[in-house]
């Protein structure tokens, strides 16, 4: 935006005077201004017919409506649906004919397994975890080509010998440049890694199924935030937030995209491109302050009510927003010299082939509140576009989904009539003659064990009754269904064998990759394609923007992206299957010295899925270890060594037999001796045991009579003595008896 300040500065006079000459007449403050708000408001106006031609355009060209099908055919959406809204508007509501309302409405959805397929084996062609889809290769120079094994010797710029010939100087050119390409390389694979740009790529692939469109964006100037904790002399800790601007790639919605309708089928042709995207207040205030951002517009956006646009009946409306958010728009293109003199102090538009600028203009509710140069070095649009059939008319293509509305349409009728014929023919048609039964509850209706009342003159019930049953003819509908998934599979390119049903596929591992190489045909296609369209161009503009604005000199050089999607990772499942068959070839001696043989253990190691790096050993530890290892000796002397060996150990396996043997029979002979001096002390042990027994006996028998004997006389003794002590009380008692008879006088 001008600065009024400044311009009347240069004009040499203070403020409210006449300072400022423009096309020979001097001009006040309050002159310029109302110019320049004129000038402003022709600006926004230009800026906002343009973006509404092409928001008119694209939803007048079908494009929209194919989105809003094919989305519907994805989640399972009722067929006969299309197109109903449109009669309504045109034609009034239709009349709803007899017999219709009870019709089966159910839906086999064959359209998501098939996109569901087409996106994950793209994504893990293009997007695996273990590999990059791309790589960056020194530009050839022919003329260090020429230099190769040439020995004429090189001098500098003062005429001086270099010492070295062309064709060394040429490698050491090319090294530096391989190992400064490798830098690059890495240094582009980092960015991608912190701007996530597979989890973008994978949202646009699907996108490019499911719509037909996959849009990225990128790079673009990001703000990257990172916080550290400080810890400062007295113990505390402080945050610090470190602010840089680094490139990034964003998946954009192609619903939010609108390219110039005058591009073709190329988007890259066109002036530019509109990016909508909705912000809140607070994302608004924080563009304060960013380059290019004016304050003042951006306060009057913040002071008017949020706002949207919409196509509806063929033109452009705008309505007031919903949810209080504001659209956003972004303009990415050409600005016109007609343009750039609005707000510029020219007074002539500039010459439309040279004064062409290359900048991006940004709007909310119709007025500009941003302006600043592009960013692209190349000026090229940073957005790039995958279609999954590509379209002659429009950048956006034609998404999966389209391919198999028929045969969708065509599965849905034949089910739907299964499910129409199963309640027809579930159960009979029951005729009944009135007249000739009566039920017993006086309702006519079916249930289990009803009763039936029969008039007397109703002689044949059967006549009075009938079911009829009709066919299902459920085989004849079922293979219309499948044949429908037969075309849809053809049609849409997307066998069945890709989605891991092996079906009636050979056994043989020849032929599994053969037919899986026809199979993959037509995907192989669709990879080149977003190689082609997405990963080359993308990938340039970041190597661009690593030229422009890095600060590592070591990275830059003369360098090419290329694609590896179509080559390297299209076919690695195809050579997993024959890797484990290679070791069967790499063993002929003859092709050992051709081979690396430490790659060829780190791609099988690959088809495994094992990381090489995870369970190999350095590069120099394994040197180190070799180095360690004796040199082999000559065979033959080897040879005679091994039989001089054989010999001698055969000559000390014999001593060695000859020393047990003998060992061994004296040990038999020890054995005999000791054998016959343990059975003589056995039997002198016996001996005396015998002997001490039997004195044991006789002393205990002589021991025992002598034990009787005693036994008996003091029997006989004790006896005696008791015998002698009974008469002795005896006589005690009687002549106590007696003593007291005479006391008494009774008499003895």
């Amino acid at each position: 935006m001008p600065d009024v300040d400044a311009a009347l500065a240069r004009g040499g006079a203070s403020e409210g005077e006449y300072a400022l000459e423009v096309d020979g007449q001097l001009i006040t403050r309050e002159q310029f201004e109302n110019a320049q708000r004129d000038k402003l408001s022709n600006l926004y106006q230009s800026f906002a017919k343009m973006r509404d031609r092409w928001v008119q355009h694209r939803a007048q060209s079908g494009v929209e409506d194919r989105w809003r099908r094919s989305n519907a055919l994805y989640h399972g959406a009722d067929n006969d649906g299309r197109g109903t809204l449109r009669d309504t508007l045109q034609n009034g509501p239709s009349k709803q004919r007899a017999g219709t309302q009870d019709r089966s409405r159910v839906v086999v959805n064959i359209v998501r397994p098939k996109v569901d397929q087409a996106v994950a084996r793209m994504c893990e062609i293009l997007l695996p975890t273990d590999d990059r889809n791309w790589a960056t290769q020194p530009t050839p120079n022919p003329e260090l080509a020429k230099s190769v094994g040439d020995d004429t010797q090189t001098v500098d710029e003062m005429g001086q010998p270099t010492g070295m010939t062309r064709a060394v100087e040429a490698r050491a050119i090319t090294q530096a440049a391989k190992e400064a390409c490798d830098k690059m390389q890495q240094a582009i694979d980092d960015v991608l890694v912190e701007c996530h740009f597979n989890s973008e790529a994978r949202k646009a692939i699907e996108n490019g199924v499911r719509l037909g469109s996959g849009v990225l964006k990128g790079p673009f100037p990001a703000r990257q935030r990172s916080k550290v904790w400080q810890t400062q002399p007295d113990g505390s800790s402080s945050l610090q937030v470190n602010e840089s601007i680094v490139p990034a790639t964003v998946e954009v919605d192609c619903w939010d995209v609108f390219f110039d309708p005058a591009c073709g089928n190329q988007h890259q042709r066109g002036r530019g491109v509109w990016h909508r995207r909705p912000v809140t207040r607070r994302e608004i205030r924080a563009l304060v302050g960013l380059p290019g951002y004016d304050s003042g517009a951006l306060r009057m956006v913040l002071q008017s009510p949020p706002k949207r646009i919409r196509c509806a009946e063929g033109r452009v409306v705008r309505e007031s927003s919903e949810d209080d958010s504001y659209e956003l728009w972004e303009y990415h293109g050409e600005v016109e010299p007609a343009d750039v003199q609005m707000v510029s102090m020219r007074s002539d538009e500039g010459d439309p082939l040279t004064d062409v600028s290359f900048g991006v203009i940004v709007m909310i509710n119709d007025i500009v509140v941003g302006a600043m140069d592009s960013w692209v070095e190349d000026d090229t649009l940073p957005y790039d576009v995958w279609c999954w059939r590509k379209s002659d008319e429009s950048p956006y293509g034609h998404g999966l989904p389209e391919e198999l509305d028929n045969q969708q349409s065509v599965v849905n009728s034949a089910w739907r009539q299964v499910m129409d014929n199963g309640k027809a023919t579930m159960g009979g048609q029951i005729v009944i003659k009135k007249g000739s039964i009566a039920p017993i509850d006086g309702q006519f209706n079916i249930y289990p064990m009803k009763l039936w009342y029969a008039k007397d003159d109703v002689e044949d019930v059967t006549k009075a009754m009938t079911v009829f049953e009709f066919n299902s003819h459920l085989e004849e509908l079922l293979a219309v269904a499948q044949a429908a998934m037969a075309f849809a599979d053809q049609e849409a390119s997307m066998p069945q064998l890709l989605g891991g049903e092996k079906g009636s596929a050979p056994e043989t591992v020849g032929g599994m990759v053969m037919l899986y190489q026809n199979a993959s045909a037509v995907l192989r296609f669709r990879v080149k394609m977003f190689d082609d369209n997405v990963i080359v161009p993308h990938l340039t503009r970041y190597y661009d923007w690593m030229m422009a604005n890095s600060e590592d000199q070591s990275i830059k050089g003369d360098f090419e992206v290329f694609a590896r999607g179509s080559t390297a990772l299209l076919e690695k499942d195809i050579q997993n299957q024959a890797l484990l068959n290679l070791a069967n070839i790499t063993n002929n001696p003859r092709y050992i010295p051709h081979l690396k043989e430490r790659e060829e253990l780190k791609m099988i190691l690959r088809a495994f899925r094992v990381n090489p790096d995870d369970i190999m050993k350095d590069e120099e530890v394994v040197k180190e270890e070799q180095a360690n290892v004796q040199q082999p000796e000559d065979p033959r002397m080897a040879s005679a060594k091994m039989q001089l060996e054989a010999k001698q150990l055969e000559m000390q396996d014999r001593m060695a037999q000859r020393e047990f043997e003998g060992q061994r029979n004296a040990e038999d002979m020890q054995l005999k001796r000791d054998q016959l001096a343990y059975n003589s002390q056995r039997e002198q042990a016996e001996y005396e045991i015998a002997q001490t027994d039997s004195e044991i006996k006789r002393s205990t028998a002589l021991l025992k009579i002598d034990t009787d004997s005693q036994v008996k006389r003091e029997a006989m003794s004790s006896k005696e003595r008791l015998d002698t002590l009974k008469i002795e009380n005896t006589r005690q008692i009687f002549n106590a008896e007696a003593e007291i008879k005479m006391r008494q006088g009774s008499g003895i």
